[in-house]
């Protein structure tokens, strides 16, 4: 039987869809708006309104001696793009452990893990199996385990995650998802509290690494899929703020819809 989605519930579709599989997608939104969607039902809805959740076919299902559930998860999440070397330092610091990198590359090919890129990163480095001069202080530097990372980054330190935006490191215990967080979250949270349950924080601008307070805006899920359908954030905050005004005559105008036709039905 088909489902037939809410906008709130289409909008929290495609907000949780990147980098999660089906399963997983269906599971929180079962829990969520309390349905009993299956897989498949949710699997065509994405490919219906072109959702893609860009993530491996081949999922890992069960952690391995070398990682847990939340490292697989943030391994498959950054490893697009990465030399072996780079995630492995990632993967260290994030989680405070100390993997090589042949355990790095060992793990990816024997999951089947793809960084999706080709050339130098699978040629051995010149001093592989030396020892000696060559070599000397090699096992000075390597990691002991407990020991912490060389690349540790510190409480308030930012990169750019994949998708552009700023993620500032809150606390150095717990998993990786409590370490770092979106940095205009946080800065939203600082000055007017917690984000409203099924609310989102979007850039005026569309600009993610523009962090001024003015620049955000928070909408409801309902009113970020009408944004994001008649595309109404504009590179302007004003302008955007304008389109949801927009977006609230839409729902207003939809719900008196539902309403007159809910009359009809009934005569």
């Amino acid at each position: 039987m088909q489902h037939r989605y809410t906008l709130e519930q289409k909008a929290f579709i495609r907000e949780i869809a990147p980098g999660r599989y089906n399963a997983e997608i269906t599971d929180l939104f079962n829990r969520k708006f309390e349905t009993s969607c299956t897989v498949e039902q949710i699997k065509c809805f994405k490919a219906n309104h072109k959702i893609s959740s860009d993530v491996p076919r081949i999922r890992i299902t069960k952690p391995d001696t070398l990682f847990s559930f939340d490292q697989v998860e943030f391994i498959m999440n950054n490893v697009n793009g990465l030399l072996n070397q780079d995630l492995t330092d990632l993967v260290n610091e994030t989680f405070n452990l100390s993997i090589t990198v042949k355990q790095m590359k060992s793990w990816k090919k024997n999951n089947k893990v793809n960084s999706g890129l080709k050339g130098s990163e699978g040629m051995s480095p010149p001093n592989k199996g030396t020892k000696g001069v060559y070599n000397v202080g090699g096992s000075r530097t390597s990691f002991k385990k407990g020991q912490q990372a060389i690349n540790y980054k510190s409480v308030g330190y930012e990169r750019i995650d994949k998708d552009g935006y700023v993620l500032v490191k809150v606390q150095d215990d717990g998993p990786w998802h409590k370490r770092w967080r979106h940095k205009h979250k946080v800065l939203w949270e600082e000055a007017y509290g917690p984000i409203p349950k099924g609310h989102a924080i979007v850039f005026g601008d569309r600009d993610r690494k523009n962090l001024d307070l003015d620049n955000f805006v928070c909408v409801s899920r309902a009113q970020l899929a009408i944004l994001n359908n008649f595309k109404l954030i504009q590179r302007e905050a004003d302008l955007t703020r304008t389109g949801v005004i927009i977006a609230d005559m839409y729902m207003k105008i939809s719900d008196r819809k539902k309403i007159k036709d809910s009359v009809r039905s009934e005569r």
